[in-house]
């Protein structure tokens, strides 16, 4: 399936020969579909008679008939710029293909006043006996959510279980939680143990060009999610993390930034995750991560690279330091290529490290101790308090820098 845009809906000639046609007597659509005597790519809110009205119980309703409309017949649906309010979740089905009119123009608002579920879950694809295997693309539109204190309780945009997926030019204001969760367990209720029949069993998705505001974290992934690319987003005012990847697999973090959170990028219980080109400003800590329980998990975190991004941090600006544990390690280890302001490279449990290349505002270290190992050489910057597992191969300058 491909993951081209579904905000690009201009030749509507186009988007009609990459969709099929179902059955033509499905709801509100199908009756407007043979009326027209042909099958558009495309179906907005007004051709549907619907409008914002002000009315959080009206609204909603519209909206949900909306989205079991379009997911039925198997076309974009488009929330035509205006300001919706919410007083429960949206449902999301398998094959939605949903896009407003911009994250600026079609807004979706959970008010606090409103709100009337126990927890701050504002739309929800639900994994229940089976996966979704028709993908899910969403696009350009902003959804506020009801929770202004991040109490942890439900992200603002939470999807289980699929294959194929698209989020794009989202953004999301006040979540509980996460402001764009994809998770690959599917068992509703978030986890520190992989025992469910749906693990790893979301995969091949895109996050781009979304912003994530406020809220206690960006935009992250959990329950072995695999081949994800979360590229050129921005996440701001986050209380811990601006992006976190607490299980994932395969899964490329490029070109992002993060500001104005306790930790830019969280990476924990991973294997082949590459940080690539980000930056963060205004932060604690740059890229924080650990790894699998080797005895819970039975497996090893391996093959994370941290490489060409921009870290202003007040306190450590790559570490592995958070977990503490030497049985959650993380082998294979690539920091390159990194210029840091205000923070050090601080390692404790990384195996077979290769640090090289990195650069500072010329206060910055490289400290390793207690069972790192692997080589460290070329930076500018010093080495403090060396590991005996790690190997010196030279170079390391502290340059003064203007």
């Amino acid at each position: 399936m491909s993951l081209g845009s579904v905000g690009s809906l201009a030749n509507a000639s186009q988007a009609n020969s990459t969709v099929s046609m179902r059955a033509a007597g499905n709801g509100q659509v199908g009756d407007r579909l043979r009326k027209r005597g042909c099958r558009p790519g495309s179906m907005t809110t007004s051709e549907m008679g619907m409008a914002p009205t002000g009315d959080p119980i009206r609204d909603q309703q519209q909206l949900q008939t909306f989205l079991d409309n379009v997911a039925t017949d198997g076309i974009v649906g488009i929330i035509e710029a205006g300001h919706w309010y919410l007083y429960r979740k949206l449902r999301l089905h398998d094959g939605t293909r949903l896009s407003g009119q911009g994250m600026e123009r079609t807004i979706l608002e959970a008010r606090a006043e409103d709100w009337r579920q126990d927890d701050y879950v504002a739309m929800h694809l639900d994994v229940g006996d089976s996966l979704h295997p028709h993908g899910i693309f969403l696009s350009d539109f902003c959804v506020v959510g009801a929770d202004k204190h991040a109490t942890d309780n439900g992200p603002l945009i939470r999807l289980e279980g699929m294959s194929d997926f698209l989020i794009e030019r989202v953004r999301t204001e006040d979540a509980s939680s996460y402001g764009i969760f994809v998770t690959g367990y599917g068992i509703g209720r978030f986890t520190n143990d992989i025992r469910s029949n749906f693990w790893n069993s979301t995969h091949r998705g895109i996050i781009r060009q979304c912003r994530a505001l406020r809220g206690q974290v960006g935009i992250g992934c959990e329950g072995g999610a695999q081949n994800i690319l979360i590229m050129s987003n921005h996440t701001d005012g986050q209380v811990l993390h601006g992006f976190r990847l607490a299980s994932a697999y395969d899964t490329q973090l490029i070109g992002n930034s993060a500001k104005n959170t306790r930790n830019a990028y969280w990476i924990d219980r991973h294997r082949g995750i590459h940080v690539l080109h980000n930056t963060a400003d205004h932060v604690e800590r740059g890229c924080v991560y650990g790894g699998f329980h080797m005895t819970r998990d039975g497996e090893i975190s391996t093959g994370l690279w941290i490489t060409g991004n921009q870290f202003k941090t007040s306190r450590s600006a790559i570490t592995d330091a958070y977990q503490g544990k030497a049985d959650k390690f993380t082998r294979i280890v690539k920091i390159k290529d990194n210029y840091l302001q205000g923070g050090n490279i601080r390692l404790l449990w990384s195996r077979q490290v290769d640090i090289q290349g990195n650069d500072g505002d010329g206060s910055n270290a490289i400290v390793t101790s207690h069972e790192v190992t692997g080589m460290i050489g070329n930076n500018f910057m010093r080495l403090i308090n060396r590991s005996g597992g790690v190997v010196d191969i030279g170079r390391n300058i502290a340059i003064e820098h203007e």
